[in-house]
């Protein structure tokens, strides 16, 4: 009986140590567990923090990078503006430059063609007054100057002509000069040129004159053979007189 007694309390006793055993495994796996599910979970939190992290420094960049390249397209913009408006300045002003200079040019223009026009009418009509001065004295000497008077002529007139077309060439080339010249200058120029225009026309019409008046008074008094100069030919009536 007392064997009996003593094996179920080592069974019982076996029982408990086995259940107590079992019970320690089961907290230190629980714990083991636990220890786990905390390092997991504060992996996954240093994580989360760290994608927290990194996506606000990289929204913090890209805010930089957005608004350093807004003040670039703006201080772009400006300067664009600026040098837009500047240029737009200077193309008016080249412009009115432009029409100021045309004008300019219009108006010398105009005086210089006045002016061509007022000395061609006036050359014009000296030419006729010569004209008929010529066709008198030719009338006065006869049939002497029917001969040599036209020869004399068309030489007379192919001369002024050459002389009228040296004189045009040099009115187109101080038309030239006078561009760079000013109003006042272009003015005294035109005026100098008149001058010695009027003087060569007046000093031609004195002498046609004083030839009419040499004409009229050989025809009214005895004619004297002039002297004839050296080197003139025998039968050369025009030999040793002047002809301006």
């Amino acid at each position: 009986m007392e064997a009996g007694s003593h094996d179920s309390l080592a069974n019982q006793l076996l029982e408990l140590q086995t259940i107590q055993e079992a019970r320690v495994a089961a907290e230190e796996e629980a714990r083991l567990k636990a220890a786990e599910d905390a390092r997991r979970w504060a992996e996954l939190e240093a994580k989360h923090r760290r994608e927290e992290e990194e996506a606000r420094r990289r929204g913090e960049e890209e805010a930089r990078l957005a608004e350093e390249q807004a003040l670039r397209a703006e201080e772009e913009r400006r300067a664009r503006e600026a040098k837009e408006a500047e240029l737009r300045v200077h193309l008016q002003e080249e412009a009115k430059a432009r029409a100021a200079e045309q004008q300019r040019m219009h108006v010398h223009e105009k005086e210089l063609a006045k002016i061509t026009a007022v000395e061609k009418a006036k050359i014009r009509s000296r030419r006729i007054l010569a004209g008929g001065a010529l066709f008198i004295l030719l009338a006065a000497l006869g049939g002497y100057a029917f001969v040599v008077k036209p020869a004399l002529e068309r030489e007379a007139l192919a001369e002024e002509m050459a002389k009228q077309e040296q004189r045009r060439a040099t009115m187109d080339k101080e038309q030239a000069k006078a561009a760079l010249l000013t109003e006042q200058e272009r003015a005294a120029q035109a005026e100098r040129e008149k001058d010695e225009l009027k003087a060569r026309l007046e000093k031609k019409e004195r002498a046609q004159e004083q030839a009419k008046l040499k004409a009229a008074a050989s025809k009214s008094a005895p004619r004297a053979r002039p002297a004839k100069k050296p080197g003139c030919a025998p039968d050369d009536p025009l030999c040793g007189i002047s002809i301006d």
